[in-house]
């Protein structure tokens, strides 16, 4: 059997080395030549499987190591017999510690997040998991999806969550997109935020797009953002990616190149979910000798001596576990092209979430209450020492 993969998908040779001929390649740069004589391809989001790259191959099985599927044509692919494993939810709590995290950066800038009413936009697994974490911050939190709305009114019970129109959403303060990205049907999400809808927006309000690059018109974006100062907003996806635009890298307040969902439990997440397919699909056993040993948390020492309040304490924390602030200076410092775009998203990899570390809180005011902070703290997943 030969199989070509991403050469960046966590753990691939110790996975799939022993079931047959492994050639690893960069995601960018797998051509039809690749994969003309292979059997299976592993790819992540940065790669393009369609009938240009696939046609006249005898490729009949595609894993991506990822929670979106539109860099790959499923109906083409469903089309030709080739079976198609993903990994939805895999990075999705990584996303929502981004998002958090981002607020933090924000709040500790003097751009204040409590009080703030917020609205997801797509209500999948990224979308209902920071619907949690929004309100274990004590936000007003609503939810678009006209899809999910759906399901749950003919289900004829109460829904979870307090579902609103979009243009209800774009009244929020706090806006958070989580679609995927479609081109089609009556909800599709292709420059959902257009000119007209960015121009909706209320003076102050905080927007972040951690989904595609393409559910927000980045041209109208920058065209909005170069006329008014008054949004707020947070870029990890862009359309054009890798080559993304440079004015409007400039006029956003934090940008980074799409790594939201980077962490090392989500892409460990992602490639046993795609190895665990891999196996069922082929008959396989792993052979490999079992490994449980857990990794040991990492302590971080926090100084919360700056910190005024509750939410300052918070941020302060957050911004220990995942300083975004410096991913965005990474990225505008230098040119960002391809290589400075896909070589800062692999030095993330490294990243841990929230879960892997032991805070050491130090300094705590007398402004800031204690219990209220452990408790924000915990429900997001560290453990704490005081």
């Amino acid at each position: 059997m030969k199989i070509v993969a991403d050469e960046n998908i966590v753990a691939v040779a110790e996975l799939y080395r022993q079931h047959g001929e492994l050639h690893l390649l960069p995601g960018r740069a797998i051509e039809p030549a690749d994969v003309k004589d292979a059997d299976v391809l592993l790819v992540r989001s940065i790669t393009h499987v369609d009938r240009a790259l696939l046609a006249g191959s005898r490729v009949r099985f595609v894993a991506t190591a990822t929670s979106g599927t539109d860099h790959l044509d499923l109906p083409w692919l469903a089309g030709q017999g080739i079976v198609v494993a993903e990994a939805a939810g895999s990075n999705a709590n990584a996303v929502v510690e981004y998002v958090l995290a981002a607020l933090a950066e924000l709040q500790w800038r003097g751009i204040p997040v409590q009080g703030r009413t917020a609205a997801i936009v797509g209500f999948g697994q990224v979308g209902s998991r920071l619907h949690g974490a929004l309100q274990t911050l004590g936000l007003d939190v609503r939810v678009c999806d006209p899809l999910v709305e759906a399901h749950w009114r003919q289900r004829g019970i109460p829904a979870p969550v307090r579902f609103c129109t979009l243009d209800e959403a774009l009244h929020a303060s706090l806006i958070s997109l989580h679609t995927p990205l479609t081109q089609g049907g009556s909800h599709a999400t292709w420059h959902l935020l257009d000119q007209t809808r960015l121009a909706a927006l209320r003076p102050g309000t905080v927007l972040i797009n951690a989904a595609r690059g393409a559910v927000v018109s980045n041209q109208a974006l920058l065209a909005y953002l170069q006329q008014s100062s008054g949004l707020h907003c947070v870029l990890d996806v862009w359309e054009n990616e890798p080559t993304i635009s440079m004015p409007l890298l400039q006029a956003v307040t934090l940008g980074t190149p799409h790594i939201a969902g980077y962490s090392v439990e989500a892409k460990s997440s992602a490639s046993t979910r795609n190895y665990q397919d891999f196996l069922r699909h082929f008959g396989l056993t792993d052979t490999r000798p079992s490994t449980a040993a857990k990794a040991a948390r990492s302590r971080l020492k926090v100084d919360l001596a700056p910190a005024p309040s509750l939410h300052d304490a918070l941020a302060l924390c957050l911004r220990a576990a995942f300083p975004v602030a410096q991913v965005d200076a990474q990225l505008r410092e230098r040119t960002a092209d391809a290589g400075v775009f896909d070589a800062i998203r692999q030095r993330l990899g490294a990243r841990r979430e929230f879960a892997h570390y032991t805070l050491q809180c130090e300094n705590l005011g007398r402004g800031v209450d204690r219990a209220a902070l452990e408790t924000r703290l915990t429900a997001l997943g560290f453990t704490l020492e005081f």
